[in-house]
C-alpha cells in the first residue's frame, strides 16, 4: 500500500492521535505556563511580595528556581518516562507530569526576561499616578512583558511537541506509539507509512500551533508594542 493510501485508509486513526498529540501538550504547557507565571511574578523584583522579602532574597530564590528547571530539562526523556511510572502509572499521568516539567524553564525564563524588560522609569510613572502593586503588574508590567511570554510559549510547545512522542513508550496519548509500533516492525507491511504518518503528524501539529500562535499573538498583543 502506497503512503496516500495507507493515510487514507487510517485517516480516523491519524486525526485522533493528532488530537492527543494536541491536547497532550495543550495540557502540559498550560500547567507550566500558570506555575511559571505564579513564581515569576511572586519572586520578580517589583514590590509586588511584601517588605520582609529582601530583594536579594528573591532575585536568589528566582535564579535557583531558574537553575534547578534548566536542570530538569537536561534530564534523558526516556529516563524521566521511566521514573515516572512507578509513582503515577502509565498512560496520561507521566506523559503530562514529564512535560510539564520540561516546560517550565523555557516559559519561566521568558517570564523573567519580560518582566525585567519592563522600563523602571515607566514604573515609577505608574506608582507616581498612584498604582499600587497589583494595578502596576496588571496594567503595565504583564502587557509590556506579554509578547516575551508568548515567545516562550511558542518555544515550549515546539519543544514538547517533540518530547511528547516519546512518551508512547509509557502508552502515553498521541502519535508516540504509532511511531513506536512502526519502528518495532520496521521491514514489515505499513511499518514505513505508520513511521511516515506519525512523524509528518508531529509537523502538522507544529503548524498548527504556529497558526494558532499568530492569531493569539494579533489578538493579545497592544497595538502599541507589536513588531
Amino acid at each position: 500500500m502506497d503512503f496516500f493510501s495507507y493515510v487514507s485508509d487510517q485517516f480516523s486513526t491519524i486525526f485522533f492521535n493528532g488530537q492527543q498529540h494536541f491536547l497532550l501538550v495543550a495540557i502540559s504547557v498550560g500547567i507550566a505556563a500558570a506555575i511559571s507565571l505564579v513564581a515569576g511574578i511572586v519572586l520578580h523584583t517589583n514590590r509586588l511580595t511584601p517588605e520582609s522579602w529582601s530583594k536579594p532574597l528573591r532575585a536568589g530564590t528566582r535564579e535557583g528556581l531558574l537553575l534547578i528547571t534548566s536542570a530538569a530539562l537536561t534530564v534523558p526523556s526516556l529516563a524521566l518516562f521511566g521514573l515516572l511510572v512507578p509513582l503515577v502509572g502509565l498512560a496520561v499521568a507521566p506523559s503530562v507530569t514529564a512535560l510539564t516539567i520540561y516546560s517550565i524553564y523555557p516559559v519561566l525564563r521568558n517570564v523573567v526576561a519580560g518582566l525585567s524588560s519592563v522600563d523602571d522609569a515607566v514604573l515609577e510613572s505608574a506608582r507616581g499616578m498612584g498604582m499600587g502593586p497589583i494595578r502596576r503588574m496588571a496594567r503595565i508590567q504583564l502587557p509590556l512583558a506579554w509578547p516575551v511570554i508568548l515567545s516562550g510559549l511558542r518555544v515550549a510547545v515546539l519543544i514538547m511537541i517533540g518530547i511528547a512522542v516519546v512518551a508512547g513508550t509509557v502508552s502515553g496519548p498521541g502519535f508516540g506509539s504509532e511511531l513506536f509500533r512502526g519502528l518495532s516492525r520496521l521491514g514489515a507491511t505499513n511499518s514505513l507509512n505508520q513511521i511516515l504518518a506519525a512523524t509528518l503528524g508531529c509537523l502538522v501539529v507544529a503548524a498548527v500551533y504556529e497558526v494558532v500562535f499568530y492569531v493569539v499573538q494579533r489578538l493579545t498583543t497592544p497595538r502599541g508594542i507589536r513588531v
